[in-house]
């Protein structure tokens, strides 16, 4: 269980959701655009959540891993390769690396700078919007998935699957949680240190989210090298 929450609280560290709140929270009646895009978020992910850990529970294998114990090497290899995209992320060699690797490749929508997608439609969005966007951009991502495959593969009654499943999701939108909460009770102070939040996460999130990434690789590498003993 304690690797599902490390995984739920890499998947909070997603800058575009905090600019967005950012954006909802300078609009005309915020607490309402908030709570249409929370729950869009949530309710598509959890959905999600429910359909693809049923996929995964019909197979005999989920990720590589039986569905009694988890494949050592599988978890040592996933692990390695984790703990290397996390030292890529953190240290300044790694970032490096990647930029050079980014000017070599360069894609089309770097070209442009600016707002993202979402941010976009929501800087004029109503509620129906801000549903429809919080829903798309909350489906399932790589950690969610991985956090699915866990809970697969562990010895759950469907009752507590699903209570990890929204345990998951209540840490990994805590970025729109606490803002939702601030603003009830102290809007212009909420409105600020989010501001704040999202300029640090802009310049750090991406060492944040490695440093992260490494502590799962470290878990699947232990995981991995117990099931071998």
């Amino acid at each position: 269980m304690a690797h599902i929450v490390l995984l739920a609280l890499v998947a909070a560290v997603f800058p575009t959701l905090i600019a967005c709140v950012a954006i909802m929270i300078s609009r005309p009646e915020p607490r309402r655009l908030l709570l249409a895009f929370y729950a869009g978020g949530l309710v598509v992910s959890v959905a999600a959540g429910i359909v693809v850990l049923n996929a995964f529970t019909k197979g005999d294998s989920v990720v590589g891993n039986s569905s009694s114990s988890p494949n050592p090497g599988t978890s040592i290899v996933t692990g390695l390769l984790a703990l290397v995209l996390g030292w890529l992320m953190v240290s300044d060699r790694g970032r490096a690396l990647l930029n050079r690797w980014r000017r070599r490749h360069p894609r089309r929508r770097e070209k442009k700078e600016g707002p993202s997608w979402a941010e976009r439609r929501l800087d004029q969005a109503n509620a129906a919007v801000a549903f429809a966007v919080g829903a798309a951009i909350n489906l399932p991502g790589p950690f969610y998935v991985l956090a699915l495959g866990e809970i697969a593969s562990g010895d759950y009654g469907r009752s507590a699957e699903l209570g990890l499943i929204l345990l998951f999701n209540a840490i990994m939108f805590v970025l729109i949680e606490v803002p939702l909460v601030g603003y009830l009770l102290r809007p212009e102070r909420t409105a600020e240190k989010v501001g704040e939040l999202a300029s640090w996460l802009n310049r750090n999130g991406l060492r944040v989210m490695g440093a992260m990434v490494a502590l799962v690789g470290l878990g699947l590498v232990v995981q991995g090298i117990a099931a071998a003993v």
